[in-house]
């Protein structure tokens, strides 16, 4: 009978444990933070907004997350291309890949959009490095196109299953706040093993599309950071690893039905400033109540 209410209490200990934060983002439980005025201002602020919102939170240094509509269905949009470098890289370093290997530009990789080889003309070749270099750095559409072809989207769409992923079609293009901060947290903890992680983290921080998330953080803050953009469903995304001088943390921000691009990157802003004050004193300024 002791061994019985032993396990019981055992059993109730670990789900509460487990329940408390999710395993991917644990690390150092020691310097907690109460997150409620955050997290609630932040509800509120969305609550009134045109269209449907998604946010993950993760402070990096205690493991302390929060979402709204975290688990929400989302166009991915360019977002994808982080977990698609993830997957090219962990082939390259198990050998599956090779990076200087040369792949070819064809017809039915031409699309409109962003990046810069949507004027090349077929038969032009690059190697995959370089074309993980702009799928990143300019989000090239083509460039992903062509190593999409070589790499298998159902192979990138499994292994994102493998890394926890939540919302993964392997017809559709979609994701969720939370799957984001999966994959950017991936990168990190490939960036602390492996050459080919400080690679796409270093691709991440160079980008040149900062209209979002880091736009209005301090110019000395770097910030690792992908964007998305569909404008059939006036999508605007952005999920960012942002180098907080003494709490850096991962956010994301996804979007759907909003008024269009300049209301969603507005709003897009306003969470990444309250964040980040948040993070440096524990307090929200009058200003962006």
């Amino acid at each position: 009978m002791k061994k019985i209410v032993f396990y019981m209490l055992l059993s109730v200990f670990l789900l509460s444990s487990a329940s408390a934060i999710s395993e991917p983002f644990k690390k150092n439980m020691q310097a907690t933070t109460d997150y409620t005025t955050l997290q609630r201002q932040i509800t509120d602020y969305l609550a009134q907004q045109p269209g449907v919102y998604g946010l993950y939170f993760v402070d990096l240094e205690s493991g302390q997350e929060f979402g709204y509509h975290s688990r929400t269905l989302f166009h991915a949009a360019s977002t994808f291309k982080i977990p698609m470098n993830l997957y090219l890289y962990r082939a390259a370093e198990h050998g599956q890949i090779k990076l200087s290997e040369q792949l070819f530009l064809t017809e039915s990789h031409l699309e409109g959009g962003t990046g810069i080889l949507k004027s090349q003309s077929p038969g032009s070749s690059y190697s995959i490095a370089q074309l993980a270099d702009y799928s990143i750095l300019y989000s090239d559409n083509v460039a992903t196109n062509i190593l999409l072809s070589r790499l298998g989207k159902e192979n990138v769409k499994e292994y994102m299953r493998s890394l926890g992923g939540q919302v993964v079609d392997n017809e559709q293009n979609i994701t969720c706040p939370y799957d984001l901060a999966l994959y950017m947290q991936e990168v990190l903890q490939l960036a602390e093993k492996k050459p080919s992680g400080e690679k796409l983290l270093d691709n991440l921080f160079d980008n040149l599309l900062k209209d979002r998330i880091p736009a209005p953080l301090p110019p000395e803050v770097k910030v690792a950071n992908k964007i998305g953009t569909w404008p059939p469903t006036n999508t605007y995304n952005d999920a960012a690893y942002v180098v907080h001088p003494d709490k850096p943390y991962i956010l994301v921000v996804t979007s759907e039905d909003t008024p269009g691009y300049s209301a969603a990157r507005e709003v897009i802003r306003h969470l990444s400033e309250l964040v980040y004050h948040y993070q440096s004193n524990g307090k929200i300024p009058a200003s962006l109540w």
